[in-house]
């Protein structure tokens, strides 16, 4: 099955979505409706370590290793980041990084030495892997090189040391925060016209293309065609799987209260 890493080198966009619900169901019914990706969104949902392995390993049975499972940690502690790359994702995103000290010690903690100093345990990881003669040595030796660690870039002084966290060595690309970074230029909602903002995105597009490594991005619907035309590889929508449930029970109740009044 193609890696995270191998969809983005291989295709010109990858469209994902999150899942925040404690339960690995929503990761398989929104795996099998044909997204690339899945983050799992440990950061903004109380998901336990338990929960979120499952949801990686439900991810990628119910798509037949179609889609990937990238899990995004509630932090840069090491146990995090520990349990996420065990789980066997595809890779990790972490949330608000802003400097070179950030990005290197999250480096340290997930790669295995001797580029870091990752401890060997992924006895779960071989579940994320759709063949079955899939093993701990052959995820050590050939798998690991595959995961993917995106620092999140979301505020202002984020962007300030882009190139900083861009070029170190062990990062594979970035995602931006959209909202949170708005929050920090003193802006609000998820994406907006205003030079300064269109600035930000700009600069660590341009770092990308200098540096060979992907930029993804939460996209609301209106923006996503625009995302990707600017440069965004992975664009994750916006919604999960509580909003499109809202949206879609909300639709499903409008159209029968409407066809009901139409009869009457």
């Amino acid at each position: 099955m193609p890696s995270f890493r191998e969809l983005l080198l291989s295709q010109p966009y990858l469209l994902g979505t999150f899942v925040s619900f404690n339960d690995p169901y929503s990761a398989q019914i929104l795996a099998r409706c044909g997204f690339d990706w899945l983050m799992v969104d440990m950061e903004h949902s109380p998901l336990s370590p338990a929960e979120m392995t499952a949801m990686a390993h439900s991810t990628v049975a119910a798509s037949g290793g179609n889609c990937s499972p990238i899990i995004r940690v509630p932090s840069h502690g090491v146990e995090w980041i520990k349990w996420a790359l065990d789980s066997g994702a595809g890779g990790i995103i972490i949330p608000m990084v802003n400097s070179k000290k950030e990005v290197e010690a999250i480096v340290q903690r997930a790669l295995y030495p001797p580029a870091g100093q990752r401890s060997y345990g992924p006895f779960r990881a071989p579940f994320a892997d759709r063949r079955v003669t899939a093993t701990m040595a052959d995820y050590k030796e050939h798998t690991s090189s595959q995961v993917m660690v995106l620092p999140m870039i979301e505020s202002t002084e984020g962007v300030a040391n882009a190139e900083d966290i861009m070029r170190a060595d062990g990062v594979d690309g970035v995602f931006i925060g959209p909202v949170d970074l708005r929050h920090s230029l003193g802006l609000s909602g998820p994406d907006g016209n205003e030079p300064a903002y269109l600035a930000a995105l700009q600069r660590v597009l341009e770092l990308g293309r200098r540096y060979g490594k992907p930029v993804g991005i939460l996209g609301s619907p209106n923006w996503t065609a625009r995302l990707v035309k600017m440069g965004f590889k992975f664009v994750m929508l916006a919604g999960g799987d509580a909003g499109i449930l809202a949206e879609a029970a909300s639709a499903l109740l409008t159209s029968s209260r409407e066809s009901i009044q139409l009869q009457a």
